[in-house]
């Protein structure tokens, strides 16, 4: 569904006076539901994100001054304008024992997240988008604090049935907050920060709440016993695949174009391995005059075009047996060049799909942070081959 903004929704009177109202009354004069009470229907997808990853940071077998507040987003969809389904809850970041800092990388985290939300929900004929956020408060209980508050601001003036979800892990036993959880709006956003707020919001669930929590039970588990391995093979990822093997790839036979003003000399070698040098992306439809092509693609480019140069004299007549024969000499001089690359590329790539196999049970339960890592090192790579295959293919000098 399209929300309004509330400078956008305007009622007509018979003496066509018009006024504005907001979001909230607009909904309770169409629809005669106050979305601010709506109740909320949470998957057990959902809540097992969240306790999944709240309990790396929370939980009664750490001490409780190591414990730590985490956030994440709410993907769902509202039914019949009567109620919000939250279908999945995205961690992005953890702060420290009170509080979160949002950073500029979680702003573009999260907004790749809500393009590939629209998309999908475009593909799949869905209307699901962000229905709110979820945030912990280990020990701590169902309060809002005033920065709370501004976020909650921000999600409710837009959407006035956005939720916030808060788990505490302490209150899971509690008759009061069934699951240890609780849904949270502002009653009167209109005040702003002097806004107050419930934190009895009715939840409905997927399962029952023995399910829940049996199923959810397991899942931390597993998270507990592997989540130091998991890390272990996304630095793995970060400081030797990428910043080593890939940098070292890309030094000995560069594919990837470089910028000319972060081209440096040096000797030293720890210095080298970074990366920066060498692992830009080429955007083609940049002014090529400020990107420089290392060595090793330069001379593969140049032996494409003068063989090209070579064949061209035969196009008239590509069955000649000259033709034939100068292109297979063509071909596996260059593939004998481009051999080596492959192999490292190859060699890399296994390596990664290796660790990639390890990390995936346990991919819902990483933040934003974690995530990029992989991603990182999955869009180098990737620049590297689209370059190698094209380079290949340009050697069949199908002309």
């Amino acid at each position: 569904m399209k929300l309004q903004k509330e400078e956008e929704v305007n009622f007509s009177s018979d003496t066509d006076e018009t006024f504005e109202i907001s979001n909230r009354d607009y909904y309770i004069q169409k629809y005669g539901i106050d979305p601010a009470i709506t109740p909320v229907h949470l998957s057990y997808n959902a809540y097992k994100r969240i306790v999944g990853y709240a309990m790396r940071y929370g939980n009664n077998d750490l001490p409780q001054k190591t414990w730590r507040e985490v956030y994440g987003i709410l993907v769902g969809s509202i039914k019949e304008n009567k109620e919000v389904v939250v279908k999945d809850a995205v961690p992005v970041m953890v702060g420290d024992r009170a509080y979160v800092e949002y950073k500029s990388k979680h702003y573009v985290d999260t907004a790749q997240f809500n393009t590939a939300i629209y998309e999908r929900a475009i593909q799949d004929d869905k209307e699901d988008f962000f229905v709110g956020w979820w945030h912990t408060h280990p020990g701590i209980g169902f309060i809002f604090s005033p920065r709370d508050i501004e976020t909650q601001l921000f999600y409710q003036g837009v959407n006035p049935f956005a939720i916030a979800l808060v788990f505490d892990h302490c209150q899971k036993e509690s008759k009061s907050y069934y699951l240890g959880i609780a849904g949270i709006r502002l009653k009167n956003p209109d005040r702003g920060m002097f806004a107050t707020y419930s934190n009895s919001i009715e939840l409905k669930f997927e399962h029952t709440i023995e399910k829940m929590v049996k199923n959810v039970d397991k899942v931390v588990k597993e998270i507990d016993k592997n989540m130091n391995d998991v890390l272990r093979e996304i630095k793995y990822i970060d400081e030797i695949l990428r910043k080593k093997y890939l940098a070292q790839l890309q030094r000995n036979f560069g594919l990837i174009m470089v910028l000319k003003r972060d081209i440096k000399i040096t000797n030293d070698e720890l210095e080298a391995e970074n990366e920066d040098y060498y692992l830009y992306e080429w955007d083609p439809d940049i002014d090529k005059k400020i990107y420089r092509i290392p060595k090793f693609r330069e001379k593969i480019e140049k032996e494409l075009k003068k063989y090209e140069t070579i064949l061209s004299d035969f196009k008239a007549d590509k069955t000649d047996p000259a033709f034939k024969k100068k292109k297979v000499k063509y071909n596996k001089k260059l593939n004998e060049m481009l051999a080596k690359p492959n192999e490292w590329y190859t060699k890399i790539m296994n390596d990664f799909t290796k660790r990639i196999g390890n990390i995936s049970p346990f991919f819902d339960y990483l933040d934003t942070d974690e995530r990029k890592i992989i991603e990182h090192f999955e869009e180098r790579i990737s620049e590297y081959q689209k370059v190698l295959d094209d380079l290949k293919s340009r050697s069949e000098f199908n002309l």
